[in-house]
């Protein structure tokens, strides 16, 4: 039993295996998108088309939840990577918490 990451940083640069078995990918939020979306629509409330705003509003706010429930989620995939185990003889990778020693 070896714990993951330390098993990843022990391979060759240029093993097959750094990459099924790596460490996943960092999600960078984009908060661009979302904050525009919002500002924008406020403009609109405040200029006379409350529909747009309304629209613009919620096209935001609907954006900002996904984008933080994604970079919840590869934050999520990173943290259980990193409690990762890998089994030599099977071979196979499993939580920490699922680890039966013999």
């Amino acid at each position: 039993m070896l714990h993951l990451p330390e098993f990843v940083a022990s391979l060759p640069a240029e093993s097959p295996l750094r990459g099924k078995y790596g460490q996943p990918p960092e999600y960078v939020m984009q908060w661009l998108l979302p904050v525009g979306a919002v500002v924008a629509g406020v403009l609109l409330l405040l200029s006379g088309a409350p529909a747009a705003g309304v629209l613009l509003l919620t096209v935001g706010a609907g954006l900002g939840f996904l984008f933080s429930r994604l970079a919840a989620a590869a934050e999520e995939a990173r943290e259980r990577w990193a409690r990762s185990l890998y089994c030599r003889q099977c071979p196979a990778t499993f939580p920490r918490e699922d680890a039966v020693t013999v």
